[in-house]
């Protein structure tokens, strides 16, 4: 099963989409981002499928995470 890992703002510059990540039956959004190498510090919003996650939102073949940094504006 792949999922597909969108990374935004910031997030992007360091660690890229991936278009086609294999998970296990199961797995978590915390072990898919640990698996990354993606410092959970790091991310603050969290999106499966364009609907608000969290680290420990399962996660199933098809789907499509989105990972979202801290951010800030004025």
């Amino acid at each position: 099963m792949t999922v597909e890992v969108k990374t935004f703002a910031t997030l992007r510059t360091v660690y890229p989409p991936v278009p086609e990540m294999e998970i296990s039956e199961g797995e978590s959004i915390g072990s898919l981002v640990d698996r990354l190498g993606i410092p959970r510090e790091k991310i603050t919003i969290i999106f499966i499928n364009n609907i608000h996650g969290t680290f420990d939102s399962p996660v199933k073949g098809g789907d499509s995470i989105g990972l979202f940094p801290p951010i800030g504006g004025g």
